[in-house]
């Protein structure tokens, strides 16, 4: 996942270097793929403002997504893309 250098910049500006450098790159890409897989294509968008749900094992972030997926409805998506905000259902347990 290549970031440019403006998305680059709201990352660090968004989030300490510290936490940055722990995400763990193969975790990433395969959350990457899986939101590709599920009709996400603003994954960038989600890493920009919700850097620590890409620190969450490949398996726990799949189960909080699925259950996400759920409570959104079938037009999960759209209802993600139009609010973003919509995410932090993933962080509840």
């Amino acid at each position: 996942m290549d970031l440019n250098e403006i998305e680059f910049k709201i990352l660090k500006e968004n989030f300490d270097e510290d936490l940055i450098k722990s995400v763990d790159s193969d975790n990433l890409n395969r959350i990457l793929k899986y939101l590709e897989n599920n009709n996400i294509d603003y994954g960038k968008d989600l890493i920009l403002c919700c850097l620590n749900l890409f620190l969450m094992p490949y398996e726990d972030f799949v189960k909080r997504f699925e259950r996400l997926k759920e409570t959104l409805g079938k037009d999960y998506a759209d209802r993600l893309g139009e609010d973003i905000s919509l995410i932090e259902i993933m962080y509840s347990d």
